[in-house]
């Protein structure tokens, strides 16, 4: 990272196309049957999570790569990037309503990037045993943004910032902790500096409310669905 890239702009380049390979959060995620699947995609591959880069020089992400990252909190974290991506279409999706299913029906395209979580006691509960509402939509919105990045403009600095100007979540389960979580995500819409995403937290049911499923049986369950509006900002020249 260089001392001028500036606050809140994309990552640099070589963060977002530069295959990880090697780290202690990768060696971690390896030894999970399901983040081992997942890294196993000829489809996928792991970089590294800008926000967990610290900025000592700005404060840019200090809590989720200094508050959300301790053996308490968020101890590994790995993003997974497609390889080749789907452009997005080029009309504005329609908003859900407050009222609205919280969900609607999955799309057939996959997501543009995912981030592996483990999740830690106590430092992310806010019910016992249970994610806090606002570490999940700050989750999401960490996922959203690397989605973003990937379909802003190229090049050796990037020019403009990116914002989340609109999130809405719809919590459908409980998130249990401790535990691995994957959260999805993908830009479904662009039009012009204006980004539409789309996003999911997935977690694998408990075994041992179900009999004892073996680990590639278990079944992956939505837990939590969001949508966001994203906008990039025109540079200051």
């Amino acid at each position: 990272m260089t001392n001028d890239h500036p606050p809140s702009a994309p990552p640099p380049d070589s963060v977002m196309t530069q295959p990880l390979s090697s780290s202690l959060s990768l060696d971690h995620f390896r030894s999970l049957p399901w983040a081992s699947s997942l890294l196993a995609s000829p489809d996928y591959y792991p970089i590294h999570t800008w926000s967990r880069l610290p900025k000592p020089s700005t404060g840019e992400d200090g809590f989720f790569s200094g508050t959300l990252a301790s053996s308490s909190t968020i101890p590994h974290c790995l993003t997974i990037r497609r390889r080749d991506l789907i452009p997005p279409s080029p009309e504005a999706p329609a908003w859900p309503a407050p009222t609205a299913s919280p969900s609607s029906p999955p799309s057939p395209n996959p997501p543009d990037a995912m981030m592996l979580l483990s999740l830690e006691n106590p430092g992310v509960c806010g019910h016992p045993s249970t994610a806090h509402g606002g570490v999940i939509a700050t989750l999401l919105d960490e996922t959203m943004s690397l989605a973003v990045a990937l379909h802003t403009a190229s090049g050796g600095h990037p020019r403009g910032q990116i914002y989340t100007s609109q999130l809405d979540v719809r919590y459908r389960k409980p998130l249990q902790v401790p535990g691995l979580v994957m959260v999805k995500a993908r830009v479904v819409a662009r039009v012009g500096r204006k980004f539409w995403v789309r996003a999911q937290v997935v977690q694998e049911e408990d075994a041992q409310s179900t009999g004892g499923h073996l680990e590639w049986a278990k079944r992956k369950l939505v837990m939590t669905d969001a949508m966001a509006f994203w906008l990039e900002t025109i540079p200051k020249l």
